[in-house]
């Protein structure tokens, strides 16, 4: 269920210890809105971290123990390295691999290396955490075990980067939203930190994406979008308008 509304006004009706994994991708303060505001709302860096440390507080409280909560950043400059060592203090979460989205498309300048990755900072609420290996393998390029001989059974376990390019070219791709993330990325870590029928929470949910791999994985979705304008073309794109099934909160 997607909700037209504040995210801390959504996660103040949600109860304690009863989603599964927290996923988002929130305002990364560097101005990069499409000329909406969303992303250069705040006058300074510690309002800014201030505000991050209200929601993600939030967040962790209405995570399960041993489930997951991963954020979306980027490291092109040092605000996100901040709300990582500010998160890192809070009781109960334990700092996990982090992954990369990679992409190879977009425009590059010629005076230093392109920077085309983005960083998801993963932490566990309690030192364990679900994770279930076997929906998340991929192929090997090595079929033949070097040690017995014999061939693999299964795939093998991805490593901490993704390469998936997002262009104007994509399917999935929308004009509408500058941050879009792919499916593919947000399905497998779905997969990977939840189960069947798990609920999982954006409270950023942007273009949609989140509510619709949970769709395309059998996932229960809870999200917050503030902008009416991405909240009406997301119900649009995940041709899911019946009223029964979205609330809007004025």
């Amino acid at each position: 269920m997607l909700h037209h509304t504040d995210c801390m006004k959504l996660l103040s009706t949600i109860e304690s210890d009863s989603i599964d994994l927290i996923l988002t991708d929130p305002p990364y303060f560097i101005g990069f809105d499409g000329g909406k505001g969303w992303d250069s709302q705040w006058k300074t860096l510690p309002d800014y971290l201030d505000w991050c440390h209200q929601w993600t507080q939030e967040c962790v409280r209405v995570l399960k123990p041993n489930r997951m909560m991963v954020v979306f950043g980027t490291l092109k400059t040092d605000t996100f390295i901040h709300y990582k060592l500010k998160t890192n203090t809070i009781d109960d979460l334990h700092s996990q691999n982090e992954l990369i989205w990679s992409y190879n498309w977009g425009g590059r300048g010629k005076s230093n290396f392109a920077r085309k990755h983005e960083y998801a900072w993963c932490w566990s609420k309690g030192e364990k955490f679900l994770f279930n290996s076997d929906d998340v393998r991929v192929e090997r390029k090595q079929k033949i075990n070097i040690r017995t001989g014999k061939e693999y059974e299964k795939g093998t376990i991805p490593t901490c980067i993704w390469e998936k390019n997002n262009h104007t070219t994509s399917k999935e791709y929308v004009n509408w939203h500058p941050t879009q993330k792919p499916l593919l990325i947000l399905e497998r870590i779905i997969r990977a930190y939840t189960n069947p029928g798990d609920t999982v929470v954006d409270i950023f949910s942007g273009s949609g994406s989140t509510m619709i791999a949970c769709q395309n994985t059998e996932r229960k979705f809870i999200g917050s979008e503030i902008d009416e304008d991405y909240y009406t073309r997301s119900l649009e794109r995940s041709r899911l308008l019946n009223p029964l099934l979205f609330t809007s909160y004025r």
